[in-house]
């Protein structure tokens, strides 16, 4: 009996041994489930804001692509338009090009026309230089009628002028000089020549006039050698 008395006692004790730790067991389950739901539930949070964030990076590279797509279209259209400008500028100038090199071909014989005056002109001026005057003014008169549109005609007038000035042929003299007066006022063999002008008048007895064109050129070209040649030949003839 009392064998069995204990045996049922250490029954008891187990059972109720058993009992605790599967309370136990139970407690600490639900505690860590507990735990775990809490977990889950902290890190919800911090996953939404990542993905918010990943999200709006995304947006802004869209935009940052969008714009850079612009500027390199934009770029595109410029560098077509300069293109085409430059495309327009060269056929413009290959286009004068064509007219002036069809005007040089179209005028070969005034081109040949000017070297023979310039030889001609050369002749009678290197006459001159060897004092055949004569010879000389020979030549200039037949160099001016065949080029009358020479670039030389005013220097073959203002020398022809100086020779039939030093043969003492005054009034062929200020035809030759008038011409340059006249008709080439802005030469720059027109200072000298209507300094020459007036002594030619002043000495073919023309007074009046030869004293206002000597008082012209003073004033008109007054830092020239023409001026001060003039000046001097007014004080030696006019101070009177």
């Amino acid at each position: 009996m009392a064998r069995i008395s204990r045996l049922l006692m250490t029954s008891l004790v187990l059972t109720s041994a058993m009992g605790v730790v599967s309370v136990q067991a139970d407690t600490w389950s639900s505690l860590q489930g507990t735990q775990a739901k809490e977990s889950a539930v902290a890190k919800k949070p911090a996953s939404s804001s990542a993905t918010q964030l990943l999200f709006t990076e995304i947006e802004v590279l869209k935009q940052e692509i969008q714009a850079l797509q612009s500027k390199v279209e934009e770029q595109s259209n410029e560098l077509r338009k300069i293109k085409k400008e430059q495309k327009e500028r060269y056929l413009d100038l290959d286009r004068r090009l064509g007219q002036v090199l069809s005007k040089s071909a179209a005028t070969p014989v005034l081109a040949s026309a000017d070297s023979q005056g310039k030889s001609q002109y050369d002749a009678a001026f290197q006459l001159m230089k060897n004092k055949k005057l004569s010879d000389a003014a020979l030549g200039f008169q037949s160099f001016l009628t065949q080029f009358p549109k020479s670039t030389l005609v005013v220097n073959g007038y203002y020398w022809l002028g100086q020779i039939y000035y030093i043969q003492a042929d005054l009034d062929e003299a200020r035809k030759a000089f008038t011409i340059v007066m006249n008709q080439f006022p802005n030469h720059a063999k027109t200072p000298d020549s209507k300094y020459k002008l007036g002594v030619v008048l002043h000495r073919l007895g023309d007074t009046v006039q030869a004293k206002r064109l000597l008082n012209a050129v003073v004033k008109q070209y007054a830092n020239s050698g023409s001026a001060r040649f003039a000046k001097k030949y007014l004080k030696e003839n006019f101070s009177k």
